[in-house]
């Protein structure tokens, strides 16, 4: 049997979360091809996922058929989860705190953080896919400049303010049900589990493909660039998060109430609920 993996432990929280939000009574068949359906993946992954369920006593089998037990225990912690994870959001924490200064060699951060060089390299990988980090050949890694005075911050504020729920009320505005399923189950996944530093990284890289992924319903491009233009600069400083557990969530319940409001039809009250939440937000 192939040992789980990160992905497969996510998978598996994506579906306890989906279970639990949507009530699922105990009984309720539980099959590959609508669940991988639902939360946009293969199933070949998924496999390993419901295997994870079944050993916490989430599920059953009974027969040949898989029923849903009991959503509300305990799925097993993730003890195979890439290090780099942790050492990616480590890395934006010292650089915000002034301990970590530019340039980033790798050399210099494997003694700075005692890894090896193969989680050095993956967690500047993860940040120059997010755009925290560009390389220079001739000069190590660097942090991309971002949004550090408070003036800047209120500025970015109220151009989103204005930018993104525009985006919204776009003629022919449609969000894709792929995505739409997508970040319903990714959202859920981070409400049924203890917030813990590491997550910090993949929390922002969820929140920006969020904004990003609403925007681009407006079938705008301009749109589009200009959110991902904010992503960019907002992200160092959201990556680093600070804001406890309890604002991340409500982070996560606000953006599932603009999915609601756009399932249900409705762009304007989407624009007000996304005019809230970034009032709330702040940058």
């Amino acid at each position: 049997m192939i040992p789980a993996t990160p992905l497969h432990h996510e998978l598996a929280r994506a579906a306890r979360a989906l279970f639990l939000a949507e009530a699922t009574p105990p009984g309720t068949p539980v099959t590959e091809a609508a669940l991988a359906a639902r939360l946009s993946v293969s199933r070949t992954p998924l496999r390993a996922a419901l295997r994870l369920l079944e050993q916490a006593g989430i599920t059953r089998r009974e027969g040949r058929a898989t029923l849903l037990a009991d959503p509300t225990r305990d799925l097993p912690e993730d003890t195979t989860r890439d290090p780099a994870e942790t050492l990616a959001a480590e890395m934006v924490r010292a650089h915000g705190e002034g301990t970590l200064q530019d340039p980033l060699r790798e050399a210099d951060l494997m003694r700075h953080f005692a890894q090896p060089r193969g989680v050095v390299a993956r967690a500047l990988g993860q940040l120059a896919k997010l755009g925290m980090v560009a390389r220079n050949p001739a000069q190590g890694w660097h942090f991309a400049p971002g949004l550090t005075s408070a003036e800047d911050r209120a500025a970015a504020q109220r151009f989103r303010l204005v930018l993104e729920p525009a985006a919204l009320l776009e003629p022919g505005y449609r969000l894709d049900p792929g995505f739409a399923r997508s970040m319903r189950a990714g959202h859920e996944a981070v409400l049924a589990r203890p917030w813990q530093d590491r997550h910090a990284v993949g929390f922002f890289e969820m929140n920006a493909a969020f904004h990003s992924g609403l925007a681009a319903g407006s079938g705008n491009r301009f749109f589009v660039d200009a959110v991902e233009a904010q992503n960019r600069l907002r992200a160092l400083r959201n990556a680093d998060w600070r804001f406890g557990e309890e604002r991340a969530h409500a982070s996560c319940r606000e953006h599932l109430r603009v999915l609601d409001a756009l399932e249900a039809g409705s762009p304007p009250r989407a624009a007000a609920l996304l005019v809230e939440h970034l009032v709330s937000a702040g940058i």
